[in-house]
């Protein structure tokens, strides 16, 4: 490290400066990200995100380059690592990532994952070289005129619920069905998120499930999770297509960063959701 870089952890330093760095280093990427404050914060809250163990870069008291970072027990994840576009291609990112791989080691965590774009060839070699090795591949997906889907109509009850709930529903479905849900959609990603989406139990055909989701600005929808005690999920999702509409009128539900090794994966194919987005998943142990 140079006299003039300084790192600080991003507890010492402004959030508003801070969203505003992310967010022109990311401007141009492939998963752009446009936070405020605000939104910012929610997304910390439901990743876990630690500000004390995440931090900021800075050259000639400039910010240049961040590692934002979340703590699980021994798990971290890398939610997100940049650096400003003019100091790109200096050794600055793998400065940033040794630097927070070496602060994680010290405070015995024993795994590190993180999520990449498939197609940024570049930033995969990067992991790739610092020791991360992929383990499966994560499918944003989207489906446009979900009022064409049709369910069989089996009898269903939606009901409005709290996270908590959801919470305990969701780590049923994992013990039982041995699911492996990525970060966002661990039980408690689900309970960390409460107040930011809908929470909704569902009673069909004699099965149970849940749906979380949510509606952006210009009428969109998005499925954060959605599972059931069944064994084939694409008639539940059938149903959670057909209440969303109900609801919304929405011309567009999406679904982001679900592995492929997930029911929820092969009932997204099965109703028609189409891959915009294919990101893999890697992770290094220390």
């Amino acid at each position: 490290m140079s006299q003039q870089e300084k790192i600080l952890p991003l507890s010492e330093f402004s959030l508003i400066d801070f969203v505003e760095l992310v967010n022109e280093i990311f401007r141009d990427y492939v998963v752009p990200i446009n936070w405020n404050v605000l939104t910012f914060k929610m997304d910390a809250r439901e990743n876990s995100l630690s500000f004390s163990d995440s931090f900021v870069f800075l050259k000639s008291d400039r910010p240049v380059g961040f590692v934002l970072v979340g703590i699980r027990g021994r798990r971290a994840r890398i939610d997100a690592m940049g650096v400003v576009e003019n100091e790109r291609g200096k050794g600055l990112a793998e400065r940033i990532l040794r630097h927070a791989m070496h602060h994680l080691k010290l405070k015995n965590v024993e795994t590190i994952l993180l999520e990449v774009a498939a197609s940024d060839a570049r930033a995969v070699k990067f992991y790739d070289k610092n020791g991360f090795r992929r383990v499966r591949d994560l499918y944003t997906m989207v489906l446009n005129t979900p009022s064409n889907v049709v369910s069989e109509r089996i009898n269903v009850s939606f009901i409005e619920s709290e996270s908590k709930a959801i919470y305990s529903m969701a780590l049923g479905i994992e013990i039982n069905q041995g699911r492996k849900p990525n970060w966002q959609r661990e039980p408690i990603s689900l309970l960390l998120a409460d107040g930011r989406y809908h929470y909704v139990r569902i009673h069909y055909g004699g099965q149970d499930g849940y749906l979380v989701w949510g509606r952006n600005e210009d009428g969109s929808t998005f499925i954060v999770d959605c599972a059931g005690t069944s064994q084939d999920w694409s008639e539940l999702l059938k149903l959670v297509v057909e209440y969303i509409v109900e609801q919304t009128h929405t011309n567009i539900i999406s679904v982001v960063a679900v592995p492929e090794d997930d029911k929820l994966y092969q009932a997204l194919r099965n109703v028609g959701f189409e891959t915009v987005l294919v990101q893999h998943e890697m992770i290094r142990q220390l």
